[in-house]
């Protein structure tokens, strides 16, 4: 048997490393470089995506994992443009970890390369597929290549090409809110910069539509410790053109849009290193109905993007140790195991994107 994996972000390679041990063929594509950081720096991975990990990396990655995550916090705080303490929110770690799973934070650069320990990837860009006669489907590359396959993964984000075609009606419903972001290194000026109240991650709300979230990332070991921030607001807030501007005015722009505020918000954001700065716009899918039976299935944001919660890393995670165990621990046809993975997958998927949905409009 052999599977193909369009995407390696987190799931993909999860997948791969999972399926590989159990000794299917698996082949990984990915457009993008290695190390690009346009999809995020410090991520939240709950207990149930450390199970993932578990489940699927060879001992010694896992074991990489947990020694390269960063130094745990006591919660999550709401403050105010202020700097003060409106909410407080702590999650602690389970207190049998090796059973439920740990809360992890992450970089999530050094996660992937992690993930992609081992693996050969091929930077080749999916195009199409074509189911065959056989049951197989046989995929089409931006290189002009083929290539057959038992099982076809989409795990190519909330963009992919895969789902356009196995899904043409699917939505994925703009917010209304654009978000820049970026890192500033965790220097000594910088730190005395940081709120008190920032012990993990902190929401900054204000009541026009502004917000800024700012979470530090300092490795328990290696990697070079920094502060992650993000500012928030409708695109038409942002003093500049979001989409044409490059990196430097990207970083002022977030700056001056938070200048009434606290002015260590906006100290911390022009601290940063421009080019660390991306911008992006939040998102969700709406829900859609089991499919026709295919070679073909989606995991992670490739089927249900939610707005980030600190959820959404551990549900992908969880997307691939499932569809991993269906088809490794199976004892009958491929298509009836890749059927009970998206039935369950579908249900806890869209379950999160309602819960991520419903938190960012309280």
């Amino acid at each position: 048997m052999n599977v193909i994996v369009i995407g390696a972000g987190l799931a993909g390679p999860l997948l791969a490393q999972g399926l590989r041990r159990a000794g299917v063929d698996v082949v990984l594509h990915e457009r993008m470089p290695a190390d690009d950081p346009g999809q995020g720096y410090r991520i939240h991975i709950g207990p149930e995506g450390e199970l993932a990990l578990r489940a699927c990396l060879p001992p010694d990655l896992h074991q990489r994992v947990l020694a390269t995550a960063g130094k745990p916090g006591s919660g999550w705080r709401v403050l105010d443009p202020q700097l003060r303490v409106v909410r407080d929110f702590p999650v602690p770690q389970p207190t049998d970890v090796e059973r439920t799973g740990r809360h992890l934070t992450v970089d999530r650069l050094t996660l992937r390369r992690i993930l992609l320990t081992g693996t050969d990837v091929l930077h080749t860009a999916f195009e199409r597929y074509e189911l065959l006669d056989d049951g197989r489907v046989r995929v089409f590359l931006a290189d002009g290549t083929t290539d057959d396959a038992d099982l076809l993964v989409a795990a190519d984000g909330t963009h992919s090409r895969v789902r356009a075609q196995l899904l043409p009606d699917a939505v994925v419903r703009e917010l209304g809110t654009a978000e820049v972001f970026g890192t500033t290194p965790l220097t000594d000026e910088v730190r005395a910069l940081v709120p008190p109240a920032l012990d993990g991650f902190c929401l900054v709300a204000g009541t026009d539509g502004r917000a800024v979230s700012l979470a530090a990332h300092q490795f328990l070991s290696g990697g070079a410790d920094y502060l992650m921030w993000v500012v928030g607001a409708p695109p038409e807030r942002f003093p500049v053109d979001l989409w044409t501007s490059d990196k430097a005015t990207l970083q002022k722009a977030a700056a001056e849009l938070v200048a009434d505020w606290h002015p260590d918000i906006g100290a911390l954001v022009r601290l940063g290193t421009p080019g660390s700065v991306h911008v992006t716009t939040l998102r969700t899918a709406e829900p859609v109905p089991l499919w026709a039976p295919a070679p073909v299935t989606l995991v992670g944001d490739a089927i249900h993007t939610m707005v980030p919660q600190g959820t959404s890393a551990a549900t992908a995670l969880r997307d691939a140790a499932l569809l991993c165990r269906r088809i490794t621990e199976r004892d009958g046809p491929l298509p009836d195991a890749v059927r009970e993975y998206e039935t369950e997958m579908l249900e806890y998927g869209f379950a999160e994107v309602e819960r991520s949905l419903r938190a960012v409009q309280s």
